[in-house]
């Protein structure tokens, strides 16, 4: 993971712009991981103050998640764009509070990006991933798996009920 780092040591109060490439290799680091392949790329704005940096970080890509529906998998579009404010303190504290912001050692050299890119991938993942619609606006889920759940679902099954679980029944009303 040594290229997702940023070397700030002998930089100037200014403003930087950094490139990196997020593929499959950066999802296998990461084994409890829901994504294990991706094309994406991730543009840092990286400012410099006098006592604070400033990284705005752009990630814009696809991602391979499996459909909730029909459990393909699929190549999903994702895009997000996050702050991140670093500050110099005694000690390294990694975790983002809620105003995005976390403290390096005054003696770092260089900011470590790679679980912040992680976090930010997923968490601009919709809650529910379904394969898109064509552009007729029909599902393009696995035709087959749809049928199959569909045959199965109780939805579709009269089931005959127990007549013991009347009695029962009875207790709510």
């Amino acid at each position: 993971m040594k290229k997702f780092k940023i070397k700030f040591k002998g930089l100037t109060e200014d403003k930087y712009k950094f490139t990196f490439e997020i593929n499959d290799s950066f999802f296998e680091n990461f084994e409890e991981s829901l994504i294990k392949k991706g094309e994406l790329r991730s543009e840092v704005e990286f400012i410099i103050y006098k006592d604070i940096f400033k990284l705005t970080i752009y990630i814009k890509g696809k991602v391979q998640v499996q459909c909730d529906r029909c459990i393909d998998y699929f190549y999903l579009p994702i895009k997000s764009k996050n702050e991140l404010f670093v500050e110099t303190g005694d000690k390294n504290s990694d975790l983002s509070d809620v105003d995005n912001k976390i403290t390096i050692s005054k003696n770092e050299e260089e900011i470590v990006l790679d679980k912040h890119f992680y976090d930010y991938i997923h968490l601009s993942l919709p809650y529910k991933k379904i394969h898109p619609k064509d552009k007729k606006g029909k599902s393009t889920c696995n035709i087959k798996m749809i049928e199959k759940i569909n045959q199965f679902s109780s939805k579709n099954k009269k089931e005959e009920l127990d007549p013991r679980w009347d009695v029962l029944k009875k207790l709510y009303n």
